[in-house]
């Protein structure tokens, strides 16, 4: 009996000591509310002057600028345009202008920051271009489940099709900044003599691909019986010889008008050593400290209301050493 009775004292208590904190909790909100009433003028022009002095703060201040762009290297380049991006950081770090200004760049202030380049990861493209029996490659791979860095390492980014390119400018940055460093990367003169070399191989595997899909026509012209006079003697050869083999004539014409889609493709993004896949938008970066049209008012108000909870405090105190004395 002594023991339950102990219980329920301590329940009540406790029930009585949750009603008191609810008690206080509306009290507080209530001189808050009341607080808020009072100095609701006080308030807003704290807000609309802070934001106002964040945006010109923040107009005021040089904040570094960003575009991300999808690429593309052709002509076996990868391994080029990494090094040569490596090769124009460290100019810029080093102040060459020299070198900075046979590109173009602005040499009297700091037009680039920084330049970063990572392989887009498509474990497909490695399948695709390695044996089946690569046992490398499938010891990676089952690496790569624990360790992600493995697939960007130097091992493979050069099996890669594209590539994502930040660069990091300084305020001054516009779009012909991300423009000349293009023209950076396209400016190597022995890829370009590849460049052209590949555009007239790929014109030239067409028009031989467009010339075997024309005589393959012929061949069916032939032996549908729509041509029976001025026979070229391409088709005759085609005919006396694939007469018997037609279902894979049409499999080899199929073959060669895909074949043509896939060169025409190449020749879209042959434009250059490095093709640009998407649309750069070039942007501030703006860190969490950098917000100042938010970060202004808030500041002024949390210490508005520190102020007044530091002055109630001390009057608090005071009272109770007045009272003490």
């Amino acid at each position: 009996m002594g023991q339950n009775s102990n219980d329920e004292i301590d329940l009540g208590l406790v029930f009585r000591k949750i009603q008191e904190w609810y008690r206080k909790l509306l009290i507080s909100l209530y001189h808050g509310f009341r607080f808020i009433l009072r100095n609701w003028l006080i308030l807003i022009i704290l807000i609309v002057g802070g934001a106002a002095a964040g945006h010109f703060w923040q107009k005021s201040v040089d904040a570094d600028k960003k575009a991300t762009l999808i690429i593309q290297a052709n002509f076996d380049s990868t391994s080029y345009v990494y090094n040569a991006i490596e090769l124009l950081n460290t100019k810029q770090k080093q102040g060459d202008k020299e070198f900075l200004s046979q590109y173009g760049f602005n040499t009297e202030e700091n037009e680039l920051v920084e330049l970063e380049i990572y392989p887009i990861v498509n474990i497909m493209e490695l399948l695709e271009k390695s044996e089946t029996s690569d046992r490398n490659l499938e010891q990676y791979l089952a690496q790569s489940d624990f360790e992600e860095d493995i697939l960007l390492s130097e091992v493979y980014f050069t099996e890669y099709k594209y590539h994502k390119l930040y660069i990091t400018t300084s305020s001054i940055g516009t779009t012909e900044t991300v423009q000349k460093v293009m023209d950076y990367l396209n400016s190597n003169e022995l890829l370009q003599e590849k460049r052209v070399v590949a555009i007239e191989d790929v014109n030239t595997r067409i028009a031989r691909n467009e010339k075997s899909i024309e005589n393959i026509d012929g061949v069916f012209d032939v032996h549908t019986g729509k041509t029976e006079t001025n026979i070229n003697p391409t088709q005759i050869f085609f005919r006396h010889q694939e007469n018997n083999n037609l279902h894979q004539l049409i499999t080899t014409k199929n073959e060669l008008i895909s074949e043509n889609e896939e060169l025409r493709k190449q020749l879209i993004v042959y434009d250059n050593i490095v093709t640009v896949i998407n649309k750069p938008d070039l942007h501030y970066i703006y860190s969490f400290t950098d917000k100042k049209r938010t970060l202004i008012p808030l500041g002024l108000v949390f210490l508005f209301f520190a102020f007044h909870f530091l002055r109630r405090a001390y009057l608090r105190v005071q009272g109770y050493a007045e009272v003490g004395e």
